[in-house]
């Protein structure tokens, strides 16, 4: 969990095993501070389109999270990731995106 310098929200990057014929997912979620993570993520969703992205250390493809600003997040992914979810805005915080060569 990555808590924002205004220490309003928390970001966490977590992993989720989609089922046997999905494999692993990578996912992100914005939450204000305390609250607990519950379900999906509510930012960003990805998994390694059948391993055509660089996997991370548990198996989803590989992401990494960091503030630029208490109100703006940066979440930085494997090429070739499947995305099914990629939230501009959630509770406020602006989201941004870069895809990485790996």
């Amino acid at each position: 969990m990555l808590e924002a310098p205004d220490g309003l929200h928390t970001a966490i990057l977590f992993q989720r095993d989609c089922g046997a014929t999905s494999g692993f997912s990578t996912q992100a979620s914005v939450l204000t501070a305390g609250e607990e993570l519950s379900g999906g993520g509510n930012a960003f969703v990805a998994d390694t389109d059948h391993g055509a992205a660089t996997a991370g250390d548990w198996g989803g493809p590989w992401a990494e999270i960091v503030w630029i600003a208490s109100d703006h997040l940066l979440v930085r992914y494997a090429a070739n990731s499947r995305i099914f979810e990629q939230d501009e805005r959630v509770l406020g915080v602006r989201i941004s995106y870069r895809r990485v060569d790996r």
